[in-house]
Protein backbone atom coordinates (compact mmCIF):
# COMPACT_ATOMS: atom_id res chain seq x y z
CA UNK A 1 0.00 0.00 0.00
CA UNK A 2 2.26 2.61 -1.60
CA UNK A 3 -0.20 4.88 -3.18
CA UNK A 4 2.49 4.87 -6.15
CA UNK A 5 2.51 8.04 -8.57
CA UNK A 6 4.77 6.63 -11.40
CA UNK A 7 1.60 3.64 -12.82
CA UNK A 8 0.22 5.42 -16.24
CA UNK A 9 -3.12 4.57 -15.73
CA UNK A 10 -4.89 3.35 -18.76
CA UNK A 11 -8.19 3.36 -20.42
CA UNK A 12 -9.77 1.41 -23.25
CA UNK A 13 -8.32 3.53 -26.77
CA UNK A 14 -11.79 4.45 -28.04
CA UNK A 15 -12.81 6.29 -24.94
CA UNK A 16 -10.01 8.83 -25.69
CA UNK A 17 -11.84 11.74 -26.58
CA UNK A 18 -14.87 11.19 -24.09
CA UNK A 19 -12.18 11.05 -21.00
CA UNK A 20 -10.49 14.13 -22.68
CA UNK A 21 -13.82 15.92 -23.58
CA UNK A 22 -15.68 15.48 -20.07
CA UNK A 23 -12.48 16.33 -18.55
CA UNK A 24 -12.53 19.68 -20.02
CA UNK A 25 -16.60 20.06 -19.59
CA UNK A 26 -17.96 18.23 -16.68
CA UNK A 27 -14.86 16.98 -14.39
CA UNK A 28 -11.80 18.82 -13.37
CA UNK A 29 -9.43 15.65 -14.27
CA UNK A 30 -9.39 12.41 -15.67
CA UNK A 31 -8.59 10.43 -12.44
CA UNK A 32 -12.31 11.87 -11.08
CA UNK A 33 -13.71 10.39 -14.21
CA UNK A 34 -11.81 7.15 -13.72
CA UNK A 35 -13.17 6.93 -9.79
CA UNK A 36 -17.06 7.55 -11.19
CA UNK A 37 -16.12 5.04 -14.11
CA UNK A 38 -14.91 2.57 -11.51
CA UNK A 39 -17.31 3.36 -8.78
CA UNK A 40 -20.05 2.12 -11.57
CA UNK A 41 -18.25 -0.87 -13.00
CA UNK A 42 -17.77 -2.40 -9.27
CA UNK A 43 -21.03 -1.69 -8.34
CA UNK A 44 -22.48 -3.22 -11.03
CA UNK A 45 -20.29 -5.73 -10.50
CA UNK A 46 -18.56 -5.99 -13.71
CA UNK A 47 -15.29 -5.88 -15.51
CA UNK A 48 -13.84 -5.53 -18.78
CA UNK A 49 -10.34 -6.42 -19.66
CA UNK A 50 -8.64 -3.38 -21.74
CA UNK A 51 -6.68 -5.80 -24.10
CA UNK A 52 -4.67 -4.46 -26.53
CA UNK A 53 -6.38 -1.62 -27.00
CA UNK A 54 -5.14 0.28 -23.24
CA UNK A 55 -4.10 3.58 -24.36
CA UNK A 56 -2.31 5.65 -21.30
CA UNK A 57 -4.40 8.22 -19.85
CA UNK A 58 -3.00 9.73 -16.54
CA UNK A 59 -0.10 9.19 -13.94
CA UNK A 60 -1.72 7.93 -10.55
CA UNK A 61 0.30 10.13 -8.73
CA UNK A 62 -3.21 12.77 -9.62
CA UNK A 63 -5.28 9.95 -7.56
CA UNK A 64 -6.13 11.61 -4.06
CA UNK A 65 -5.57 9.63 -1.22
CA UNK A 66 -9.17 8.88 -0.87
CA UNK A 67 -9.36 7.47 -4.56
CA UNK A 68 -6.70 5.15 -3.32
CA UNK A 69 -8.67 4.25 -0.47
CA UNK A 70 -11.29 3.34 -2.25
CA UNK A 71 -9.41 1.04 -4.94
CA UNK A 72 -7.68 -0.90 -2.11
CA UNK A 73 -11.39 -1.06 0.01
CA UNK A 74 -12.05 -2.57 -3.36
CA UNK A 75 -9.35 -5.09 -3.98
CA UNK A 76 -10.31 -6.27 -0.47
CA UNK A 77 -13.51 -7.19 -0.81
CA UNK A 78 -13.19 -8.57 -4.22
CA UNK A 79 -10.75 -10.99 -2.69
CA UNK A 80 -12.70 -12.07 0.60
CA UNK A 81 -10.35 -10.11 2.60
CA UNK A 82 -7.07 -11.19 1.55
CA UNK A 83 -4.95 -7.76 2.81
CA UNK A 84 -1.96 -8.89 0.78
CA UNK A 85 -3.80 -8.25 -2.27
CA UNK A 86 -3.14 -4.91 -1.80
CA UNK A 87 0.69 -4.94 -2.01
CA UNK A 88 1.18 -4.41 -5.26
CA UNK A 89 -0.11 -1.01 -6.50
CA UNK A 90 -0.05 -1.75 -10.42
CA UNK A 91 -2.32 -4.96 -9.72
CA UNK A 92 -4.58 -2.98 -8.07
CA UNK A 93 -4.67 -0.20 -10.43
CA UNK A 94 -4.92 -3.06 -13.38
CA UNK A 95 -7.96 -4.28 -11.28
CA UNK A 96 -9.24 -0.66 -11.28
CA UNK A 97 -8.64 0.13 -14.96
CA UNK A 98 -11.31 -2.93 -15.81
CA UNK A 99 -14.33 -1.65 -13.67
CA UNK A 100 -13.42 1.68 -15.23
CA UNK A 101 -13.77 0.38 -18.69
CA UNK A 102 -16.94 -1.36 -17.48
CA UNK A 103 -17.99 1.73 -15.56
CA UNK A 104 -17.55 4.11 -18.78
CA UNK A 105 -19.58 1.63 -20.66
CA UNK A 106 -22.26 1.60 -18.35
CA UNK A 107 -22.19 5.20 -18.69
CA UNK A 108 -22.18 5.42 -22.07
CA UNK A 109 -25.34 3.60 -22.77
CA UNK A 110 -27.22 4.13 -20.10
CA UNK A 111 -26.29 8.64 -19.52
CA UNK A 112 -24.66 9.64 -21.90
CA UNK A 113 -26.20 8.23 -25.29
CA UNK A 114 -28.60 11.59 -25.62
CA UNK A 115 -25.09 13.52 -25.68
CA UNK A 116 -23.27 11.13 -27.86
CA UNK A 117 -21.71 11.78 -31.59
CA UNK A 118 -19.72 9.48 -33.61
CA UNK A 119 -19.91 5.50 -33.87
CA UNK A 120 -18.87 3.45 -31.03
CA UNK A 121 -15.53 2.82 -32.30
CA UNK A 122 -14.78 6.57 -30.80
CA UNK A 123 -17.56 8.10 -28.90
CA UNK A 124 -17.92 11.84 -28.69
CA UNK A 125 -19.37 14.18 -26.58
CA UNK A 126 -22.10 16.71 -28.65
CA UNK A 127 -21.10 19.82 -27.14
CA UNK A 128 -24.16 21.40 -28.06
CA UNK A 129 -26.82 19.11 -26.65
CA UNK A 130 -24.29 18.74 -23.23
CA UNK A 131 -24.56 22.34 -22.20
CA UNK A 132 -26.49 21.04 -18.91
CA UNK A 133 -24.41 18.23 -18.49
CA UNK A 134 -22.76 18.93 -15.46
CA UNK A 135 -25.75 19.64 -13.14
CA UNK A 136 -27.43 16.56 -15.02
CA UNK A 137 -24.31 14.44 -13.76
CA UNK A 138 -24.99 15.38 -10.23
CA UNK A 139 -28.31 14.38 -10.50
CA UNK A 140 -27.19 10.82 -11.96
CA UNK A 141 -24.92 10.52 -9.58
CA UNK A 142 -27.80 11.57 -6.64
CA UNK A 143 -30.21 8.41 -8.34
CA UNK A 144 -27.17 6.01 -8.65
CA UNK A 145 -26.34 6.19 -4.75
CA UNK A 146 -30.09 6.02 -3.88
CA UNK A 147 -30.46 3.04 -6.13
CA UNK A 148 -27.81 1.09 -4.37
CA UNK A 149 -28.97 1.86 -1.22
Amino acid sequence: MNMDGSIRVKTDRKYRSIYNELKNFAFGDMHELFFLCVCLGYTANKKKPLGKDGDDRFWSRTITPEEWTCYYAIMVKVSNMDFNCIGNDKEVIACMEQYANAGMEFLLQEFLSDYLTGGPDEPKLDINAAKELPKIFLSFIFQRINEIS
